[in-house]
């Protein structure tokens, strides 16, 4: 753990190569999976362990909602949507963009809409700080994204109301 926060970095340089099969397993799995399976525990915490959080990941062929029960990539929408993750050129060429977003028609003990965006942000960054993690340790590269047009990315994906996106996050291996 102590190599990978010395060596945990933005990096902005990816590589187009797809990534492994194992490489987006672990990756998904750290960001938001089950590491507990007799509680329905995840990787990371949520306050009052509200679980609202939701990832999506848009690849060259799709978005696919990660159902953590199932440990699995489930298709959502068909189609190139990387370039809708955010304005910047590289989007487009990492192979992987995870969409980090918030289900706040979930039932919980936090009620108050602003609490519930500010708790999300909070949730977002212990997802994506597992992210950079798992990077640091298969000398991957990343970058969190918060210039999203978010309620646009929202449409495309198709979020019901009170569904909103947080931030992306591309992926992708370095480029040499």
């Amino acid at each position: 753990l102590m190599d990978c926060l010395n060596e945990r970095q933005t990096d902005r340089n990816f590589d187009t190569k797809q990534l492994s099969l194992q490489d987006l397993s672990d990756l998904v799995w750290a960001a938001n999976g089950i590491d507990r399976p007799e509680s329905g525990k995840r990787t990371v915490p949520t306050a009052t362990n509200w679980q609202e959080m939701v990832l999506y990941v848009a690849t060259a062929d799709g978005i696919y909602r990660y159902n953590a029960e199932k440990h699995e990539l489930e298709l959502v929408k068909k189609g190139d949507f990387r370039k809708e993750c955010g304005p910047q050129p590289f989007m487009s060429v990492a192979p992987v963009c995870f969409i980090y977003t918030a289900d706040h028609n979930k039932e919980g003990r936090i009620t108050n809409p602003e609490h519930q965006k500010e708790y999300s942000y909070h949730h977002v960054g212990y997802m994506a700080q597992s992210v950079y993690l798992v990077c640091a340790a298969k000398d991957m590269a990343t970058v969190l994204i918060g210039s999203v047009n978010k309620e646009e990315l929202a449409k495309v994906i198709g979020l019901p109301a009170k569904h909103i996106v947080i931030y992306t996050q591309p992926v992708g291996y370095k480029k040499k």
